[in-house]
Parts: structure tokens; C-alpha cells; sequence
């Protein structure tokens, strides 16, 4: 070093200095997000990002919940084109073809909404005279989670419960709420009818159109040609044999955050076993039966982190891990029976929500009290209490044809009314019918 020019002595002292600081600025960062946690930041940061990649790496198994996986589809879908009308109605396999091509676009338009305005009935009968796409749920939803299962984010002021959405091709969505009331949005962008011209659908129009002059049904409905034959099917509670269920009862427990050992005993009075935790309770039944209830919020189950919430608010992940639960344990008793979101109660501040999951045979709710799989309720991002009754639904072997659309509508008096078709309890089976719902 003696012989070294003096200049490149400073020069290589200096570039110690900067190597030594980058490296001490490098240790502190990372002793500081030692000592964080993922609530402490917004999980979709960069900063957040930054501490999963560090935290877990690239194969940690992390992933961030989106909440897009849709907890219900549309029972009804049809698309207005120049050319006619086409759509579907109560069957998922034609259902799920027209949204493979609309989903996206649909999430989109919902994306660009804003300010919603009531409007009149007589602009809405216009407007489904003319091209667009038409969508119908059997149960009202969040405008919000409707956008989140598109794949789109909602940044509307306002979020109505919507049971029926119009996408006109000129721009404008028309949504029918629970409460009937009718509301209008104008749009930077809409579903293109054409995007779904390859996919196969029956013929269809709207009330409005075929019957103008029947006022007892709403003018969307949706009115096909075809008939609707369904199965008859008998419905069983699932046998729950503690002493016998094996891998089953594990999965169950896990699913709830208990251990495989935890203290349980035999309830006289009811004859369901309880399970045991710190902060909560288990309860099985051997008639499907499964009720669980938290004493205090932290022997709930915690759904999300809060700083995972984004623009399409909490209902969102709620909804999506009530599904994974029940999944869970549908799928540990092997019952493959489908279900789907059936709508909410939510409290004026917001801190707490109800939610209801309905059995669903094909793409057919099972109405009244024998078709609710679960209710579920919410303090905040936790999981407090679940009702869950696991069900087995067998085909009978008899078929029924239930009324045709055009017939129900133009036998409708009173209303208005929605047309809807579900299982209805008769005798000992579940029988298919359709019927007449108001709003």
C-alpha cells in the first residue's frame, strides 16, 4: 500500500466506506423486518411483497388470498345481438360456456361503474330491446363481490345488492336490487354480445318483448323455448360415527383448528360429542350436525389478515374462506354435494356479518329449511360461529318437467314477480317446481 499512488489510496479507502455502510444499511433493514409481521404492512405492497419473498421465498407456499373464485354462479345468462337472442338458464355446463368468453369483460365493465341513478322501468324496457348481456343470480349479491368473481375491482360509492344486471352494448348497466328498485350506471366500457357468437345457447327473449302487456312479471325476464326436465331426489343426513370416522373427523377438526387429541365428551342431553379447545367449542352430531362457536374472538378462526382487505372490501374474503372451510369438510366425509353463496346480513358498522350457504342439485337451489348447508358469522376478519348440515342428495330415477317459462309468465297475476325454479320438500323427496318470487 506504501507505494500506492495517493489518490488511489483514498479511492479504494472510500470505496470500503460505501461497501461497509451498504452493508450495515442492509443488516438494519433486515433486523427491522425481522421484527415485523405480515399484519403490520399491506400484504399487497412492494414492502409486503418484499417480506413474503424474504420471510417464505419464491417456494414458500405463501400465496395471497384474491377472494376471485367465485362462491355462486348466475343461474340465467343471454346475450342480445342484432341477429336474436340466446342464453341459459339452471344449466351450468351452458352457463360456464358463455362466461368463459363474457367473464373478463363482465369484470371490466363493473370495474369502470360509478355513480348508480334510479330510473324508470319504461328506460329499462327500451334498453332490452336493444343488444346487450343480461346475467341473473338466485339470490341478490354485493355489486362488489359480483366484480371480485369477474375478476374485475369495485370503485363505485355506492354498492347495491343486485339480482339481475343488463350490460346494454351502448354503455349503460341497468341493475335490479333485492328490494325491486331499478338503477342505472353509465360505463367506460361494456360486454361485447358478440364475444359470446360461437357459444351455444336456446332461444330466448325478454317479457318485455314477447308479452309487453303482462305487468305481473318483471320485463327482464328471461323467457325460453325449451322445457326444463330435472330429477327427483331423496335427501339424507350424512352419518357422522365419531368412533368410526377416521381420516374424516381429522380433517373436520383441523379444519376448525383443533388437534386430533383434544378433550371431547358425549353430550346426554343431545347425544352430539364436544369437542374442546381453549377458546371454543365443537360440536358433532351423528345426523350431519357440526356446530362450532368461539367464546372470545381469539378462539375464533381468523380469516384474513385486515391489511389484505383491497378495493372490493371484506365480504369478499369472508366469503371465500367460509367456502374453502365447508369444501373442507364436504370433501372429508365424501360428500359431493354442491353449494353456493346465498347472500348476507351485514351490521350498520360493519363489523360483523352473517352468512348463509345453500345446497344447489345441478345448478337448482334446494329450498327452505332442508337445502341451508351452513350459516357462518363474522366479527371483523374472524370466524366466530358455523352451522353446518352435511346432507347427501340421490337421483330417485323419476324425472319431472316443470313449467315452461312463457306458460308461468303469462299465467302470472298480481306481482310483479321473478320466475324461479328450486326443489321443494314433497314427501319423503325433493321435487322440482317452479315458482313465482317477489321482491
Amino acid at each position: 500500500m506504501k507505494h500506492l499512488n495517493p489518490k488511489l489510496k483514498n479511492r479504494l479507502k472510500n470505496t470500503a466506506l460505501f461497501v461497509l455502510t451498504l452493508l450495515l444499511v442492509v443488516l438494519t433493514a433486515l433486523s427491522w423486518l425481522g421484527d415485523l409481521n405480515l399484519g403490520d404492512l399491506p400484504a399487497d405492497s412492494w414492502l409486503g411483497r418484499l417480506y413474503i419473498s424474504l420471510s417464505y421465498g419464491e417456494a414458500g407456499g405463501f400465496t395471497l388470498r384474491s377472494g376471485e373464485f367465485p362462491a355462486a354462479r348466475p343461474v340465467e345468462i343471454a346475450v342480445q345481438t342484432e341477429t336474436g337472442m340466446k342464453g341459459a338458464q339452471y344449466n351450468e355446463n351452458a352457463v360456464s360456456g358463455f362466461l368463459s368468453v363474457l367473464e373478463q369483460p363482465i369484470g371490466a365493465a363493473l370495474s369502470a361503474a360509478t355513480d348508480f341513478e334510479l330510473a324508470e322501468e319504461n328506460e329499462l324496457i327500451e334498453a332490452l330491446g336493444k343488444p346487450g348481456v343480461f346475467v341473473r343470480y338466485h339470490c341478490a349479491l354485493p355489486l362488489s363481490l359480483i366484480a371480485s368473481w369477474m375478476g374485475g375491482s369495485y370503485h363505485a360509492s355506492s354498492d347495491p345488492n343486485a339480482q339481475s344486471l343488463f350490460f346494454g352494448a351502448d354503455g349503460v348497466l341497468w341493475v335490479r336490487t333485492d328490494l325491486g328498485n331499478l338503477y342505472r350506471c353509465d360505463l367506460h366500457a361494456a360486454p361485447d354480445p358478440e364475444l359470446a357468437a360461437e357459444v351455444s345457447g336456446q332461444a330466448c327473449t325478454f317479457a318485455a318483448q314477447t308479452m309487453p302487456e303482462q305487468t305481473a312479471v318483471r320485463p327482464e325476464t328471461l323467457l325460453l323455448s325449451d322445457t326444463l326436465t330435472l330429477p327427483t331426489v331423496t335427501s339424507t343426513p350424512v352419518d357422522i360415527d365419531i368412533e368410526h370416522a377416521g381420516n374424516s373427523l381429522t380433517v373436520m377438526l383441523e379444519a376448525f383448528g383443533y388437534d386430533t387429541y383434544v378433550r371431547n365428551y358425549p353430550d346426554q342431553t343431545t347425544g352430539m360429542r364436544v369437542f374442546v379447545n381453549n377458546q371454543s367449542t365443537l360440536r358433532v352430531g351423528q345426523e350431519g350436525e357440526i356446530v362450532f362457536r368461539a367464546n372470545t374472538a381469539e378462539g375464533g378462526l381468523e380469516a384474513y389478515l385486515k391489511n389484505e382487505i383491497g378495493e372490493n372490501g371484506p365480504l369478499t374474503y369472508q366469503v371465500d374462506y367460509a367456502r374453502r372451510l365447508l369444501e373442507s369438510i364436504l370433501q372429508s366425509f365424501s360428500t359431493d354435494a354442491s353449494f353456493a353463496f346465498d347472500g348476507c346480513t351485514e351490521s350498520e358498522d360493519g363489523k360483523s356479518a352473517r352468512l348463509m350457504f345453500r345446497y344447489f342439485i345441478g345448478s337448482v337451489p334446494v329450498e327452505g329449511e332442508e337445502g341451508i348447508l351452513a350459516v357462518v358469522e363474522y366479527q371483523d376478519n374472524v370466524l366466530v360461529s358455523a352451522e353446518v348440515h352435511l346432507r347427501t342428495f340421490i337421483q330417485s330415477g323419476i324425472s319431472h318437467t316443470i313449467l315452461p317459462t312463457r306458460q308461468a309468465a303469462a299465467a302470472a297475476t298480481g306481482g310483479p314477480y321473478r320466475l324461479a325454479a328450486g326443489y321443494f320438500v314433497s314427501g319423503t323427496d325433493l321435487v322440482p317446481r317452479r315458482y313465482y318470487l317477489t321482491d
